[in-house]
């Protein structure tokens, strides 16, 4: 009884085998071949050996002792793939629109065929060569389900198909960091000062919530708080020395405000540098409320300082309003240094930082890991960190061996 699945083996299992036939232009199969074009070309010739004839567009020509003569010649019943020329005007209309690509889904598209063609392209000719028939092919697909290939496997199905097939993550894929600068509205009092504050200022994205909560408080009092922007961008390893020896502003961990918005006059200023007066203590950072939200401030009297390009001087605030920031900042996690250094002239703004150093662990917390949260590995592999990722947090600054 014949089986109802011919190319099936003796356990019913379909398998690949090698067809009678080739596709239209190339050599047509020993034997007897049937053209799958559309024309039937069947050939055919005496032990004897006389020519066979292909009604296929193909010539048969009989080899003593077969049954049958060998095809040769290409198909006249119409070609199944794309011709040449419209093949090839097709790719070149891909290419521009891929070269031309400007959105976010033609890029994302863009960096896919880039990956493909960078990891998985014929960057160096094979030693193997060119599969010549389908039982071939069947091989290199075997090979690669053996080896647990079964994407690329999908992958090779959809070449020789030619469609677009699966698209299964490749490899360096840049891992996105799990944090972001936000940019966050600054406050820009009148004064001197005011064209040189930027309009918004970064702000670390885990910290943004409680430092806008710390701002509104202050600006409920009738206080404003003038910041610098900070960096939100790593500096190159090629225009640049070794790493700075605190890299806390580049990890988001570092408020800095406006120092040209203190010390000038008490009376317009936004910021002071004030103790209560009559103490020897260190002057420490207070916003001067103004306009309705004052009146809910106990006036004290107080002392700030005033400085100029050479000097600092204490000047008497008699009945004056001020807030400090340390008690509001800290809510938020940030501090200014203790003890705070006190300013010798104008220019002298080492006071202005607050630091945020919450979550570090003294022995633990590497640079490395605290700059992934916020960069790429390409980003910081190309920066003048990429020697410093192993420092390591030592209760006060990373540091190389902790």
């Amino acid at each position: 009884m014949s089986s109802p699945c011919g190319p099936c083996g003796a356990s019913g299992v379909p398998r690949l085998i090698e067809p009678e036939t080739a596709p239209p232009g190339m050599p047509g199969p020993p034997g007897g071949g049937i053209e799958a074009s559309g024309s039937a070309g069947v050939s055919s010739g005496p032990s004897s050996g006389p020519s066979g004839t292909s009604t296929g567009g193909g010539t048969g020509t009989g080899m003593g002792g077969s049954t049958g003569g060998q095809g040769n010649g290409s198909s006249s019943g119409g070609a199944r793939f794309p011709n040449e020329a419209f093949a090839a005007n097709f790719a070149d209309s891909f290419l521009t629109l891929i070269e031309n690509a400007s959105s976010g889904e033609a890029l994302e598209a863009q960096d896919i065929i880039l990956r493909r063609i960078a990891l998985e392209g014929d960057v160096v000719p094979s030693r193997v060569g060119a599969p010549g028939n389908i039982t071939e092919v069947a091989g290199y697909l075997n090979y690669l389900e053996t080896v647990g290939e079964n994407a690329m496997r999908s992958q090779v199905l959809a070449g020789i198909l030619g469609v677009a097939g699966p698209n299964p993550p490749l490899g360096w894929l840049a891992t996105p960091p799990q944090l972001s600068f936000v940019a966050l509205p600054n406050d820009r009092p009148e004064g001197a000062a005011q064209p040189t504050l930027p309009l918004t200022v970064p702000v670390r994205s885990d910290f943004l919530p409680a430092v806008q909560t710390a701002i509104q408080r202050l600006h409920e009092q009738g206080c404003l708080v003038p910041l610098l922007a900070g960096p939100s961008a790593l500096p190159s390893a090629h225009a640049n020395g070794g790493p700075p020896s605190d890299p806390l502003p580049y990890i988001g961990r570092v408020l800095t405000l406006a120092g040209a918005a203190a010390c000038t006059e008490p009376s317009t200023d936004a910021l002071a540098l004030a103790r209560a007066q009559g103490s020897t203590g260190p002057f420490e950072i207070a916003a001067i409320p103004r306009g309705t939200g004052a009146a809910e401030i106990t006036p004290a009297n107080y002392e700030a300082l005033v400085c100029n390009a050479s000097a600092c001087t204490p000047a008497a605030l008699t009945g004056a309003a001020l807030v400090y920031l340390e008690p509001v900042f800290a809510g938020a996690g940030f501090y200014p240094a203790s003890p705070l250094p006190q300013p010798t002239s104008s220019q002298d703004t080492r006071w202005a930082q607050l630091r945020n150093i919450t979550g570090l662990v003294a022995g633990t917390t590497t640079l490395g890991g605290e700059l992934a949260l916020l960069y790429t590995s390409t980003a910081i592999a190309e920066s003048v960190f990429a020697q410093a990722t192993g420092w390591v947090w030592n209760g006060t600054a990373f540091a190389a061996g902790g």
